[in-house]
């Protein structure tokens, strides 16, 4: 009787410890299928049409409602969903330990259901990761070969998904914002608004994600990896117009009607200058910092950090290009709506006030981020082609955006 009691005691034991064990050290998920080309091309499929503006705010999916994200989380997230939803691996480099991961197997929510452990686990990646981190966990292709569920990375600035490409060949986008909030994700029908800059490192651009199997080797013996974008992006002055004019002929059916350009480029011209804004808030932020520590003027590195004379000149040269484009398209029949806006954006001639509104009820440029505080896209291009948009961290928020009243006279020195 003792032995019987004995065994079925152990018995009681080694299914509690076996229960206990697969509890405690539970993955987030765990994996049943590997990624090859099969199940790219479904992730290529469910990125087109599962990936949508409104996919962390929708309530009948729970386990992603409302989560906070930024443009690189949401970028992250992207390939994270499709792991889990298909029990795929999911694997990244760890940014903050060198030669490490962060994968779908850890064990560090092991008291929580699935469902929460994968909501946790994506926050845990949100924190670790950042548009900087998306060069060591993605790889550049070929322009001819950007497809669905590929990102376009910009380290330290922003990034976007690829969600779809027209038979023009645009490469239509989703993004996200800073700070980190829920939010509904922004979808334009247009490229992202950059062009691969960093020739030496190659750390920007059009990329893809690295297969888990893959994570250890280099960015060369990645498949499909290609540096073709930072020759041609080199090639063109990095000239926005002219590059993306490459990409869509190299993944279009058909051409691009010249209308439809107009419009998608005074699109992306909108949010390319908008996008300084965020430029322009790092500079103010970090001096209200320094202001905290008595300093009023910034180091030589932090001014290198925090000035934009390249951006300047690239925005500058992209009204330029925009306009070169719509002076060549001009000539219609019938003004369409796309060609109103270009004509006020454009016209040497003060436009005519109404026109005026409908230009910036179109695009107005947001100065600082969290401030409603505007500038008329119009008046931003009269600015940075009389040279009153000033690239200086240093300087107060108007003159950064050429809407001072009087010239600039730098009170802490330049570099």
């Amino acid at each position: 009787m003792k032995k019987i009691i004995s065994f079925y005691f152990k018995g009681v034991i080694s299914l509690f410890f076996i229960i206990y064990c697969s509890s405690s050290y539970a993955m987030v998920w765990k994996s049943e299928n590997t990624w090859n080309d099969v199940w790219e091309k479904r992730y290529q499929h469910w990125v087109k049409n599962n990936w949508t503006e409104e996919f962390f705010m929708n309530e009948k999916k729970p386990m992603y409602y409302k989560f906070s994200h930024d443009c690189a989380d949401a970028t992250y997230a992207m390939r994270l969903v499709f792991s889990y939803e298909y029990k795929l691996p999911f694997v990244i480099h760890n940014p903050s330990k060198r030669g490490k991961t962060i994968s779908n197997g850890m064990t560090g929510w092991d008291k929580y259901s699935e469902s929460k452990r994968v909501r946790k686990f994506m926050d845990y990646v949100a924190n670790m990761t950042s548009t900087r981190s998306l060069a060591n966990d993605t790889y550049p292709i070929a322009l001819n070969d950007i497809k669905p569920g590929d990102i376009y990375a910009a380290p330290d600035v922003h990034s976007y998904q690829i969600v779809n490409i027209t038979d023009t060949g645009v490469a239509e986008v989703m993004s996200s914002t800073t700070p980190k909030a829920p939010r509904f994700l922004d979808r334009i029908p247009s490229f992202p608004f950059y062009v691969p800059e960093d020739y030496k490192r190659k750390r920007d651009g059009y990329r893809r994600f690295i297969q888990p199997q893959n994570i250890r080797k280099s960015l060369k013996r990645q498949p499909g990896y290609s540096d073709e974008q930072f020759k041609l992006a080199k090639l063109v002055k990095y000239d926005y117009v002219r590059f993306t004019n490459i990409i869509a002929s190299a993944l279009g059916k058909r051409k691009e009607e010249a209308d439809a350009k107009t419009l998608r480029l005074l699109i992306a011209m909108c949010m390319y200058a908008n996008d300084r804004s965020v430029y322009v808030y790092e500079a103010l932020y970090k001096r209200q910092e320094m202001k905290k520590k008595g300093r009023k003027c910034m180091t030589r590195t932090e001014y290198n950090n925090y000035s934009t004379p390249s951006r300047d000149r690239r925005l500058k040269a992209f009204f330029n290009a925009v306009k070169n484009h719509y002076e060549r398209n001009s000539k219609y029949k019938h003004w369409t709506q796309p060609q109103r806006w270009a004509k006020a954006l454009f016209s040497p001639a003060e436009p005519p006030p109404a026109e005026v509104k409908e230009l910036n009820r179109f695009c107005l440029v947001q100065m600082s981020l969290g401030e409603k505080y505007f500038i008329p896209l119009r008046e931003l291009r009269r600015n940075l082609a009389s040279g009153k948009v000033i690239s200086d961290p240093n300087a107060p928020l108007e003159y950064r955006w050429g809407a001072q009243t009087s010239p600039y006279k730098a009170r802490c020195k330049t570099y």
